[in-house]
């Protein structure tokens, strides 16, 4: 399966971290093109050039490529060193996306979305900045994922640990978590909130609850 990765910040993550998945990249012009990697990017300078043809882009950047999905790296339901996050039925690609990104900066095992929307969505991958090809991004069922069960709720314990090799489970910005992600929890975590602030939107969450041991 091909993807588009749009924009300079799409390709760069995915000329990174899984050069070999990346095809046909496109510049609207060489020159602007090393220029926005020498500056930005220089590491996947030599990558970017020796790849890219000129052709029309429709990104204003001007760098857009196809990229091959992964195959799925499943090892990460069932064991890990990292927390792995698991999003219950997101709606929002975008939002999606957002965690992707923030899940890969602080170096989690990978992102696993229930629910019907498709991870590797375009939406999703632009969120991400093609941060997809940093760590394991999959499709699951809630009964695949194995390992101490963590939720991300406001009726939780501000206190409650986060194991290195927990499963955070953050649901809906509307809907919460699912009953049978709940009914599993071995912890329900709390984000600590200033009175009236009722909630955080998605990756705000995520990335307060992976980086406050730190």
């Amino acid at each position: 399966m091909t993807v588009p990765l749009e924009g300079f910040h799409c390709v760069k993550h995915a000329l990174r971290f899984a050069p070999h998945l990346v095809h046909d990249v496109r510049v609207r012009s060489l020159e602007q093109a090393r220029a926005l990697a020498d500056r930005l990017a220089p590491d996947v300078l030599d990558a970017l050039l020796s790849r890219a043809t000129v052709a029309e882009v429709g990104h204003h950047t001007g760098v857009e490529a196809d990229g091959e999905v992964p195959e799925p790296d499943l090892s990460v339901l069932h064991a890990r060193t990292a927390p792995l996050v698991l999003l219950d039925a997101p709606r929002s690609p975008g939002n999606a996306g957002a965690v992707v990104r923030v899940a890969a900066a602080a170096g989690c095992s990978g992102v696993a979305c229930t629910g019907t929307l498709d991870p590797w969505h375009p939406t999703v991958l632009r969120g991400s900045a093609g941060l997809h090809y940093a760590l394991p991004v999959l499709h699951v069922a809630a009964s695949d994922v194995r390992g101490p069960v963590v939720v991300l709720d406001a009726d939780g314990d501000p206190a409650a640990p986060l194991p290195a090799d927990a499963v955070l489970v953050v649901g809906s910005e509307r809907g919460g978590v699912g009953a049978e992600l709940r009914a599993r929890a071995d912890v329900v975590l709390a984000l600590p909130m200033r009175p009236g602030v009722s909630s955080l939107n998605l990756a705000t969450s995520v990335a307060a609850a992976l980086y406050r041991g730190r």
